[in-house]
């Protein structure tokens, strides 16, 4: 039984329904969280749909390289580069980020993996190896998910939908009506919440949600945990958003950091 989720599946349907607004979304979070681009050697790692390679492009990075451990994300990747950035310097091919062999040789300006190292089944190793790749002076930024109270709880049910296809109607019917019930309690703006959700978030809701119930093997860290690592590493803090954790009632939120490196 295979339990790693099919994330590539995901991505190829939401990469088809594309738009300006989409890639101005993600420009915007790339620039808020990294800055100044131009000119600089960017890696993608688990770039899923190509959507912030193209960002990194558009934002005037010399040259972008893209990487995934799903073959289907790989050729998602490629068509939305051709698609968004034709004449741009940029390369997409299979890699896994816990095999050395498959990386790239070079170093980069910026090491850029949002969501995607918490889904390799070894955390620790892949954030170690794709720190690695970044050159000195260089910025690691990253989005990890935070470790709550229910993280036991979501690595079960991760695995049982990652596992069985027929599950996954339901439980993604019982989610989201649960989501949005507590949603409208709380909040009273459900339709808005839906409708303005890719404006927001640069994704369509129902899309986030199955890469939310589906996102195996997972894992999950401390911001204080995450930040003595990367210092042992060689880094040091230089941007962090979102890293307080809720109880993890309807999902676990990314933090997203951004680290320079200080040492070899």
């Amino acid at each position: 039984m295979n339990a790693r989720y099919d994330f590539g599946r995901n991505w190829s349907a939401l990469a088809a329904r594309f738009e300006d607004e989409h890639l101005d979304r993600a420009c915007a979070d790339l620039r808020r969280l990294l800055g100044d681009l131009e000119g600089k050697t960017f890696l993608d790692i688990g770039c899923g749909s190509g959507l912030h390679s193209a960002a990194a492009l558009r934002l005037g990075a010399a040259k972008v390289d893209a990487i995934d451990y799903d073959t289907e994300c790989v050729e998602t990747t490629k068509a939305v580069l051709s698609r968004f950035a034709p004449e741009a310097q940029w390369s997409v091919k299979r890699a896994d980020v816990l095999d050395k062999a498959s990386l790239p040789t070079a170093t980069y300006d910026v090491v850029y993996s949002w969501g995607v190292l918490h889904h390799t089944g070894d955390m620790w190793g892949a954030i170690s190896n794709a720190a690695g790749l970044v050159g000195h002076g260089g910025k690691f930024a990253i989005a990890i998910y935070l470790k709550t109270p229910l993280c036991g709880l979501w690595t079960v049910e991760k695995r049982l939908y990652s596992s069985h296809r027929w599950l996954r109607p339901p439980v993604k019917a019982v989610f989201v009506t649960a989501h949005l019930l507590a949603r409208t309690l709380r909040h009273g703006d459900t339709i808005a919440f839906v409708k303005n959700y890719r404006a927001r978030r640069g994704m369509e809701f129902l899309a986030d949600v199955d890469d939310w119930l589906g996102g195996y093997p997972y894992q999950s860290t401390s911001a204080e945990e995450l930040e003595t690592s990367l210092k042992k590493l060689g880094f040091s803090t230089k941007q962090r958003f979102n890293v307080v954790p809720g109880f993890g009632l309807f999902g676990t939120g990314c933090g997203e950091w951004c680290f320079k490196r200080t040492a070899l």
